[in-house]
């Protein structure tokens, strides 16, 4: 009797997976940036803000929280968990 191989993820999904992780390091990067207050006038702070502001989607406003740091982590932070989430399925569906 041959044995059976396992298989591992297929080359689709953990690229699927890679994109969406990605893509929420860009928003945790904006957070980092942010709450240590580096400023805007560097560009990789500037272009990681950019991006930030576009993939967060209609996440920022969502949750009314009341103290500036707590709205930043629910409004970037939401749209991480987004993005991991959204790409997990897709990776499941697609690999």
């Amino acid at each position: 009797m041959a044995a059976r191989r396992q298989r591992g993820p297929s080359t689709v999904a953990t690229l699927i997976n890679l994109v969406g992780f990605a893509l929420a390091a860009i928003l945790v990067g904006h957070i980092v940036f942010t709450l240590f207050g580096w400023g805007e006038n560097q560009e990789l702070v500037s272009t990681v803000a950019d991006a930030a502001d576009f993939l967060s989607l209609f996440f920022p406003g969502l949750l009314d929280a009341g103290n500036p740091t707590l709205q930043l982590l629910a409004d970037y932070g939401l749209a991480a968990a987004f993005w991991v989430l959204v790409m997990g399925v897709a990776a499941k569906i697609f690999g």
